[in-house]
């Protein structure tokens, strides 16, 4: 089964956010944009195949300690379907 219309905005925003903590400079949005993401994460990332991100997107999940979260929801019977 493919990503749903939302499922693929969501999976974008948080790989694209994900993708962009670690440049930012300002310790302010760094921290703001890290718990916009945790919040998507802990949201929506249960359902979200783990297969579909990307190794920067990856990387910093797992070094926010986020990646555990990815696809818990997700079984590859689902994909199959």
């Amino acid at each position: 089964m493919s990503e749903t219309q939302d499922q693929w905005y969501t999976r974008q925003a948080i790989e694209r956010l994900a993708q962009h903590i670690p440049f930012e400079q300002d310790k302010a949005s760094k921290a703001e944009q890290i718990e916009m993401l945790r919040g998507l994460v802990l949201r929506h990332g249960a359902h979200i195949n783990p297969e579909y991100f990307g190794f920067e997107a990856r990387s910093e999940l797992t070094r926010l300690g986020l990646w555990h979260r990815i696809g818990q929801g997700f079984t590859h019977t689902q994909e199959d379907e």
